[in-house]
Order: structure tokens, then sequence, then C-alpha cells
């Protein structure tokens, strides 16, 4: 009988699964498919173990309306098919274990097949059932238990992200990119809205503490910060940081440009919704399982992390982000100083172009000269005319040499972290908001 075979490691292709048989206790009998002595286990084993496999990462395609009722030709590739890509053997060995399977999937008392009599497989949409029902016990957590020093949240969130700087999508793209002044994306724009020109002249008057986040122990809360905790804000295009603010209409916006003084680390959601398991990996690893959940979980997980989320629910909404933002900007190994994402106000942008949002964690999102003051610097909205009252509305701002002088008072902690952004002053742009565009369906 078929199941009474022995087969060797040198008949099968599977890396994994050739370390496998390699372990056999077995070691004294003859492969009958090559002849070779060696460690060998029985082919009854090795169908077992394609059975597990075909269970958790196929789904049968020859059951459908469309096959039985409509006679059409199944999706994918018959068991053969599947058999021969996962472990490659010779076509004897296909063979035997089909018959092996046929039989194993036959219940003798309802004298029906499992997948039918003539299987057909397709792979298997990406599943993450199990993550997700710990994702939630996670949520749920850090709502109603501990959001501090929560070690559920602590493994989970190690789970998921501790191994991000090893991840890369399908086109053998890593996750984590880096900007600077040679990278493509080599700017980033920052928008604050004025309802009155005042404020905005106020602003103006120190460009680099106002238009640049707020000091420590100042900021509101975000979508990845805690109430206090001062982080950078910004976008990769001038359209969205405007959109991002949600400026109502009849009031200013101000954008500046910021350039990277060092190189920054940036973790992109938009790859990491998209990675896929390593070349390496076996369909018979049990490892190999629990990595494309994570995948697929990640592809879920990054998509929920830039929804939309209303005002009124923001302080909710915004907790697991933040616990996210939280361990990326803290995890000793992964040495990250913010995330890049689409954006959730302006969807049109980011399919076709490079312009994102992006959150600078607070170790790299001081400003140079945020923290000095400059006596000489005065701004002017408006010019007059001398000979009329007439006047119309000319911003000027007369700065004064840059020169490095730290105001202790502007920050909370003793020891402020060092600039990582210089804002061009040359770049600062007013916009007047006259009207807001919605898209609907």
């Amino acid at each position: 009988m078929s199941s009474d075979k022995r087969i060797c490691a040198a008949c099968v292709s599977d890396a994994y699964l050739k370390a496998e048989i390699a372990k056999s206790p077995t070691v004294d009998q003859e492969c009958d498919y090559c002849e070779s002595v060696g460690p060998t286990i029985d082919m009854a084993s090795l169908a077992d173990r394609c059975d597990t496999v075909i269970e958790i990462f196929y789904e049968v395609s020859s059951l459908s309306d469309a096959v039985i009722i409509y006679e059409r030709t199944p999706e994918g590739e018959e068991l053969a098919g599947v058999l021969d890509r996962i472990v490659a053997p010779p076509e004897e060995v296909v063979d035997d274990l089909v018959e092996l399977l046929t039989d194993k999937w036959f219940d003798s008392d309802s004298q029906e097949h499992h997948y039918g009599e003539e299987p057909w497989f397709v792979e298997k949409t990406k599943s993450s059932e199990p993550l997700n029902n710990a994702w939630n016990e996670m949520e749920q957590s850090l709502k109603h238990e501990a959001r501090y020093l929560n070690p559920k949240a602590a493994r989970m969130l190690e789970n998921m992200f501790g191994t991000v700087h090893d991840d890369r999508t399908s086109e053998s793209k890593g996750v984590v990119m880096e900007l600077n002044a040679d990278c493509e994306i080599n700017t980033l724009y920052r928008a604050r809205v004025f309802q009155t020109l005042e404020a905005m002249e106020t602003a103006l008057s120190h460009p680099e503490r106002h238009i640049g986040p707020p000091p420590s122990g100042i900021g509101a809360a975000g979508r990845m910060n805690a109430k206090g905790v001062s982080v950078f804000y910004g976008a990769t295009e001038k359209e969205i940081a405007i959109s991002e603010v949600r400026p109502p209409v009849g009031c200013h916006v101000v954008v500046g440009a910021f350039k990277p003084i060092r190189t920054l680390r940036l973790l992109d959601l938009q790859q990491l919704g998209s990675i896929t398991l390593k070349s390496t990996s076996s369909p018979f690893d049990p490892a190999t399982a629990e990595e494309a959940a994570r995948c697929a979980f990640m592809e879920t997980l990054t998509q929920k992390m830039v929804m939309p989320v209303m005002p009124e629910l923001e302080e909710q909404g915004y907790l697991i982000t933040q616990a996210i933002a939280d361990f990326l900007s803290t995890h000793p190994k992964l040495l990250l100083d913010g995330i890049i994402f689409p954006s959730a106000q302006n969807m049109t942008i980011h399919k076709d172009t490079l312009g994102r949002n992006v959150v600078l964690f607070n170790k790299a999102s001081m400003v140079l000269n945020a923290d000095a003051d400059f006596d000489g610097d005065h701004v002017e909205l408006w010019e007059y005319d001398e000979d009329s009252p007439r006047s119309w509305f000319k911003p000027e701002i007369w700065s004064s040499q840059r020169v490095r002088t730290r105001n202790a008072s502007m920050w909370l902690v003793p020891d402020p972290i060092k600039p990582v952004l210089e804002l061009d002053l040359n770049s600062i742009e007013i916009y007047e908001i006259e009207g807001v565009k919605y898209q609907k369906s």
C-alpha cells in the first residue's frame, strides 16, 4: 500500500520538510522512490502534513454553484498540481499522495468526499481571525484596565511590530523609509489655522515656534499622541497639510516648509499593509501559518489606523493609534523617528502622488530656533498708501539674524531634544479659505 512506502529528504524540495525528514529516527530503511538508504518517513505521515497545509492555506473551488450547476471549469488547480507545488516530488510520489489524501478525505459512513470527488483548490484569501480576537482583547484592556504599563498590550504590540524592520512586500520593498535632503521626499509641510489676524500676526513674529509643534506639556491629544506629548504633524503636500487642519471658511491658514537636518526613519503604513511571507517560508512550518495571519492582519490594521475619526469620538478612537505610536517611538531596536501614512482628509492626492501625512515622534519633532528669542523680528500685515487712508493686505516679516540663544522658559523639560527640522522662512505662505469641497458617495 502507498501508506507503507517510505520517502527520504532528497525526494522533496521544501527546505523545512527536508529538515524534518532528516530528523527521522528511522535511518536504516530504503526510500521507495530513489532507493537510497537514510532517514525516511512513511508516506502516510507525509500525507497528513500535506492535509494540514491544504486545510490552512487552500480552499476548495470545485464545489461552487458555477461548477456544479453551470459546469464551468473550477478556478485554481487540481490536487496533483497543489501537491506538486508545495512538495515538488517525483511524479510517482504525487500519484501516491493523491491516492492517500483521497482515501483520507472519504467518509465511509456518509459515503461523501470531504472536498468532492475531483477537488480543485485555490489559495485561501487572507485570514486573521485569531489575531483579530487577540487585538480586540488588547483594545478592551487598554480602555477598561490600564493604558500605561499594560503587559497584554505590550506583548501584542511586540508581536505585531517588533520585527517590522525585517518585513518585505511582494516587490521586496522594506516598510521603513528614509527622509532626508537627498531623498525623493525631502520636505514636510505644516499648516496652522488662524481665525483672527491678530493671532496670525503674533505667530508670524516667531514662525519657528508657532508654526512648528507646541512645546511639551501644552499640545492637545491627536491621532498619534496623548495630550501634552509634543509631536510634529505634517504632510508631503501643501494641499494635504491644509485639509488636515480642517480650516473653516473665512479663516487664514499659514503653511511652512520644514527641511530635515538629519536622516529620519519612518514606518511606511502603506507598505506595511502589503507585507508578504518571506520567500524562504515553508507551508509545512507551523510558524508560517502564524506569520501569514500577521500579514493579513497588518493589512486590516493599517487601514484602521488611518480611518477618519469623528471629533466627538477622538478621545476613544485615538487610544489604539496613540498606544502604537508610543510603542514604536520608544522601541530600542526599531529606532524609528515617525510614521508616514495616507491622509484621511484628502483621499484624492495620495493615490497618484507621493502626498501623504507624516507624524514625527517627540524625539524627532524639535524645530531649529523654536526655543530661541529674537528681538529684531517684526511683522506687518498691511501696506498703507501715504496719500490716502487706503490699505491692502500685504504681509511681510523682517527677521533678525538667527543666532541660537535658548529660552529655557519655553520648555518644560530640563534637557530638550536636539533640533531635527529647520523651517524655510522664505517658504511661508498665507491662504484665505474661501470654500470647502466635500467628497461624497
